[in-house]
């Protein structure tokens, strides 16, 4: 799977860039139509490429290039006309109709551009970890009668408060209620 999003406000056009990618084998990670979508997908793959329109739903494709500045390398695919009106360091632009072989040089390019430069996702924790902060969640569950969620915000508000890894504190924790 492609670190790829494809974000535009009409199923139409999606549906069109997905049959062009797909085309090519190229597989895009999400579908999205706004660009608070795209913007939580990008931040989740920890770096992508965003295909879309100049407008989304909830945004334009220049506030979505500033909100993925870092994160995000996009290609905005649209008229001429509205593509003067885009601008952002990681932006880049195709005036439709573009010919088939114009947008994949240019998506090659950014993959390359997005493989080198920007931020990927860090590696997984190691299951020993995963474990240590599974039990550090229960026992503050059992203990503070605390949810899920407000578990794991006090490992996570903890352990950035500390400058500790989250497994570190994770740890300090089961230590300190075992004793």
């Amino acid at each position: 799977m492609d670190r790829i999003v494809v974000a535009f406000a009409s199923e139409e056009a999606q549906r069109r860039i997905l049959r062009l990618l797909a085309s090519d084998g190229w597989e895009p990670a999400a579908c999205c139509a706004s660009g608070a979508e795209a913007i939580r997908t990008a931040r989740k793959l920890g770096s992508a490429i965003v295909i879309c329109g100049f407008k989304l739903r909830d945004m334009t494709a220049t506030d979505l290039a500033a909100d993925l500045r870092g994160t995000a390398v996009l290609l905005v695919v649209s008229s001429a006309v509205n593509l003067d009106m885009c601008e952002g360091e990681n932006l880049y632009k195709l005036a439709t109709p573009a010919a088939r072989s114009d947008f994949f040089a240019t998506l090659d390019m950014l993959r390359r551009f997005e493989e080198k430069n920007l931020h990927h996702p860090p590696p997984k924790r190691k299951e020993e970890e995963q474990k240590l902060i599974r039990t550090a969640k229960e026992l503050l569950m059992d203990v503070n009668r605390m949810t899920e969620a407000e578990a794991h915000r006090f490992l996570q508000k903890r352990s950035m408060d500390s400058g500790m890894k989250l497994a570190e504190m994770a740890q300090y924790i089961i230590d300190s209620y075992t004793r």
